[in-house]
């Protein structure tokens, strides 16, 4: 190994672009945050071919996604039925859920109610996204996950999962 990078080259970025979807945190403090932040001012510039359109798109899918995954929380901590996750969420992450409260695998539970935190949206293509966040329980910090893709009917849950 040399120095000053004679031997070495920079690992290629192997990301995708930012999209515009990240430019804003979905969180319980988004009221107030300013809606002209420098991450955001510079999402737009470096996006400035992206419709407007499809930032409505974004905007319905940071929306649903914070109900769902709230929605999805309430159903784990039994603080809501699982046919209220269905009308939102596919038969297989209804599923899933169902199976972790019935098998006493929902992780934290017995630290409290959990309380989502935050929720991050990432466009994938037009009509998907994922889903990246955290709830609390306690004092403790646990990690969700979850795809939501827009079909005929609006936005669905198309798969979950928490850490």
């Amino acid at each position: 190994m040399a120095f000053r990078g004679h031997y070495l080259s920079p690992a290629p970025n192997l990301e995708p672009p930012v999209s515009p979807c990240c430019a804003r945190r979905v969180g319980r403090n988004a009221a107030r945050r300013s809606r002209g932040s420098a991450l955001q001012r510079l999402a737009h510039a470096a996006h400035p071919e992206i419709p407007a359109i499809e930032h409505e798109v974004c905007e319905q899918a940071r929306k649903f996604a914070w109900r769902t995954t709230r929605v999805a929380l309430e159903v784990l901590d039994g603080r809501r039925p699982p046919a209220q996750l269905a009308a939102v969420a596919d038969t297989g992450v209804v599923a899933a859920v169902r199976t972790l409260v019935a098998a006493g695998l929902v992780p934290g539970r017995g630290l409290g109610t959990a309380v989502l935190t935050r929720a991050d949206v990432v466009m994938v293509e037009t009509a998907k996204a994922e889903v990246c966040g955290s709830y609390d329980r306690g004092a403790r910090h646990f990690a969700l996950a979850a795809r939501i893709a827009l079909g005929r009917h609006g936005w669905r849950m198309t798969a979950f999962r928490i850490r």
